[in-house]
């Protein structure tokens, strides 16, 4: 389907959209710059060889739509995602243009290269390494070098003055350790990475999202990882190896579930559609919505005004009138009384469709979200009003449809969708005349920004030297401020004891509030935010914002915030005003639904954000709930976005002297992550669903039961995934299963057949796996090249010898809360290892070492801080 040569076209109307801010939102980050100018873009000096397969396309479509040239080299025949259905039209026989393929490529170009096969198709890749600033693979470790083609091999062959190459590999289980060799898509990824055995129904297997939230993890992870090297390779002089490993970006979904396991040990059992002791998804009239009934301060506003809603509708019994919510506490609760609740909070859903209970959450500040799927997400006005789908067209298929048009907002442009997917082969003769012409070298461009990082103190991590201001609170800016600190940043946290984050409330109680140290209890807190510093400032008192706004001023590199909107406005510290004395300031505003559109301030976590962008939607059990992955995944998601559109920022600082203003919405990069399914129904009407866990192309493709295990700590229960992609690994299996005649049903013979006849299948193979050891199992399919993974609880993730090996977990002594295991990221760096030996800091820890040693203040001056209630 893409012609050779392939012409592609986009919209004019696209790029008029959507190469800087929308022209339709009343943003507050001023003059976004002209639109269309390649120079503009973030990324537009370096290019990218993308060699990668659908578990690493994310990431080159992350640094595409940053602006970098990504060219994805392509075997003979094309990418195997171009083949998968649907198609545009299932009645062209060439099949080279997926929905899939479309929805996960635009903006690169295409090359057919036979690296595997062909010595002359080498030599031409090698030519382009040199013009090059980034190798992009995924797959199995080691696919490189089978080819000749290792990271030695390529630094090797670099022309004289290559300022360096940076390489980078997604593969399984990382490019060291003893699960090296094993081979895994998103379904093994996620059931050894820990979600699958939360994720789901007690009395049915884990379950797994039906589009593959691994790579969904790893493809930000990797454009993080692969932005920082460049950031590094000025100063190292040459570029580095970036190894991503997919079950080690899956740990990241349990928002520190496994680390706090090591510190507090006990069963984690998959609980269905409730969090905890209460429900969190409800039936409603058309379909199902996301409402926590946990408690909490912040909560508490939220059930208040439901009640009212309730009451209103008479539909609040008396009793629930008169309900005191400021000593709520769901845990504490007898089970007949949460039952009681939840029989009137289900009944009163029950009676409304999803939008008119959205309608009023959105009146009322109510924590509530449609779970959405496709259609709805295409409808949803705050995503219109922010300019977030793009018509792309095709016209040498006769297609064109909407996709999500960007993961962030760039004040001064370059950050968005480039053009269509190329057809198969494209750009090979453009390219070729291109090196044939003399060709590109890459080179760091003049730094015209350097010297404010140069001269500051040194340190092992990528980002030593750069300094970084967070404000704001929950988990999601603390881990993409903690992927900074990591790598070396200095970040200063802004916090108070007057009004702490929320997360260092979870563990506090009406019963035990006024205890010694109790903020310093809540091990999320803690596992969250190492390697920062903590600034105590009162942002009550306008002394406390003149402080921060000293900091900004004279201290920060970066800002990142997660409040409200309109939040730092009213504090005088937006970007408009900070623009004014800080031109080459780069600040990041992530918030739920973005700083625009008539929904901004709706109120909500990450659980409202993964149902509205359709994770919900997508997990579970066709006839059950809409569950979503385990966690609360925009969560996971959006930090990874956020330090990647910093890093890119910075990047652009360096090169330019500019500074940026990003505004990031969670939502929206769950939807981003999600295209596929935003397009198939865009293209053809098709609403994707919820399939447990099967798969339109795999067959066996599921979670079966293998032999109990002994655990006094945890489940006794054992699973194994198992996939099957094609007849080669059918054959595999059906000989690691000893030939039963069963397997030799015409139902089993091809895998079309096993797809029509996947419960009869996943019946028989379940039956097989029953009586056996999963570790064993594990081994001996991979070893015959079956795609396997034991399901991984949370206690097993710690005796995991591949995480073992990997350092994935890090044991360091909080002052309170004694020994924790933190954990490193799903990426390691030949180069710039990662910093991970401080604990989170205390509340207020660093104030004085910071208000003295940057801003210069006295002793008396900081004792007359904390005595007015400034710094406290």
């Amino acid at each position: 389907m893409g012609s050779p040569g392939g012409q592609v076209m986009i919209s004019d109307e696209v790029l008029t959209l959507h190469d800087g801010l929308s022209r339709a939102s009343a943003a507050p980050p001023p003059d976004p710059s002209p639109i269309g100018e390649k120079a503009l873009r973030l990324l537009s000096n370096y290019r990218v060889l993308d060699l990668s397969d659908e578990r690493g396309h994310l990431a080159g479509r992350i640094l595409a739509d940053l602006g970098a040239d990504v060219i994805k080299i392509e075997p003979p025949g094309g990418d195997p995602l171009r083949g998968r259905p649907p198609h545009p039209d299932p009645a062209d026989g060439t099949l080279t243009s997926s929905l899939a393929w479309l929805a996960g490529n635009p903006g690169k170009r295409s090359m057919v290269l036979d690296l595997a096969h062909s010595e002359t198709d080498r030599a031409t890749f090698m030519a382009l390494v040199g013009t090059s600033d980034v190798v992009l693979d995924s797959g199995r470790a080691g696919r490189l070098e089978s080819w000749g083609l290792g990271p030695e091999t390529l630094v090797a062959g670099l022309p004289s003055d290559h300022p360096g190459l940076v390489v980078c590999a997604i593969s399984p289980f990382g490019q060291t350790g003893p699960y090296r060799d094993f081979d895994g898509h998103d379904l093994i990824s996620v059931a050894m990475g820990g979600n699958a055995s939360v994720s789901g129904d007690p009395d049915r297997p884990p379950v797994v999202c039906g589009l593959p939230s691994a790579y969904m993890h790893a493809g930000p992870e990797a454009a993080l990882g692969i932005l920082l090297a460049l950031w590094a390779r000025p100063a190292r002089g040459e570029g580095q190896t970036v190894d991503v490993s997919l079950q080690e970006c899956q740990l990241a979904t349990l928002i520190t579930g496994a680390g706090q396991f090591a510190w507090r040990p006990g069963p984690r059992p998959r609980t269905g559609a409730r969090t905890g002791a209460t429900r969190e998804i409800w039936r409603c009239r058309d379909g199902w919505v996301s409402y926590g009934l946990r408690g909490g301060a912040t909560r508490i506003p939220s059930l208040q005004a439901t009640v009212t809603y309730m009451a209103e509708a008479n539909m609040a019994p008396d009793w629930l009138i008169e309900m005191d919510w400021s000593r709520y506490n769901p845990g504490a609760m007898p089970r007949a009384e949460r039952e009681r609740l939840e029989e009137s909070f289900g009944a009163f859903f029950a009676k409304h469709s999803m939008s008119e209970l959205y309608a009023e959450a959105l009146r009322r500040r109510i924590l509530l979200a449609p779970c959405n799927n496709a259609r709805e997400i295409l409808a949803q006005p705050q995503l219109r009003a922010r300019d977030f789908f793009v018509p792309v067209r095709y016209p040498e298929l006769g297609l064109s449809f909407e996709q999500p048009a960007f993961f962030a907002r760039a004040s001064a442009g370059g950050l968005g969708v480039r053009g269509p997917a190329p057809g198969l082969g494209a750009h090979t003769d453009e390219i070729r005349e291109e090196l044939d012409r003399g060709p590109r070298r890459a080179g760091e461009a003049q730094a015209i920004a350097d010297g404010r990082f140069s001269g500051r103190s040194e340190g092992p991590g990528c980002l030593a030297g750069v300094r970084v201001l967070e404000l704001g609170s929950g988990a999601a800016g603390p881990v993409a401020t903690g992927s900074l600190a990591q790598h070396g940043a200095r970040v200063i946290r802004i916090e108070s004891s007057r009004r702490p984050d929320f997360l260092r409330l979870l563990h506090v109680t009406p019963d035990n509030r006024g205890e010694a140290d109790i903020l310093e209890r809540a091990p999320m807190f803690v596992l969250l935010n190492a390697e920062k510093e903590s600034l105590a400032i009162n942002m009550k008192k306008p002394e406390g914002v003149a402080l921060v706004k000293r900091l900004i001023e004279e201290w920060a590199d970066v800002v990142a915030e997660n409040f409200a909107p309109g939040v730092m406005e009213r504090w005088g510290l937006d970007y408009p005003r900070l623009r004014a004395k800080r031109p080459d300031l780069v600040m990041v505003s992530a918030c739920l639904f973005g700083q625009t559109g008539p929904q901004r301030d709706y109120p909500g976590f990450g659980g409202q954000g993964a149902a509205i962008a359709g994770f919900n939607h997508m997990t579970g059990w066709r006839d059950r709930e809409a569950l979503g992955p385990y966690g609360t995944v925009t969560d996971s998601l959006a930090p990874r976005f956020v330090a990647t559109a910093v890093m890119a920022a910075l990047l652009h600082l360096r090169r330019t002297g500019e500074g940026q203003y990003l505004d990031l919405s969670q939502i929206e990069t769950g939807i981003y992550c999600l295209a596929e399914m935003v397009v198939r129904h865009s293209a053809s009407g098709e609403v994707m669903t919820r399939e447990g866990n099967r798969s339109a192309h795999a067959a066996p493709h599921g979670i079966y039961p293998c032999r109990p295990g002994d655990s006094e700590t945890a489940s006794t229960e054992r699973w194994i995934a198992i996939a099957v992609h094609d007849e080669a690994q059918w054959r595999r299996l059906v000989g690691c299963m000893g030939g039963p005649a069963w397997a030799e049903d015409p139902r089993f013979a091809r895998i079309r057949a096993r797809l029509d006849n996947a419960d009869a299948l996943d019946a028989a193979v379940g039956r097989w796996t029953r009586n056996q050891d999963a570790e064993v199992l594990m081994a001996r399919l991979q070893a015959a090249g079956v795609e396997a993974g034991v399901v991984r609880d949370f206690g097993q993730l710690h005796g995991d010898p591949q995480l073992a090996a990997r350092d994935h977990f890090v044991r360091i002594e909080h002052p309170v809360l004694g020994e924790m295991a933190f954990e490193r990221s799903g990426a390691r760096f030949s180069g710039n290892p990662t910093r991970l030996a401080r604990p989170a800091p205390c509340l207020g820890e660093h104030s004085h070492a910071i208000l003295s040693g940057i801003l210069g203040l006295s002793d008396c001056e900081i004792e007359a801080l904390v005595q007015d209630e400034i710094s406290v």
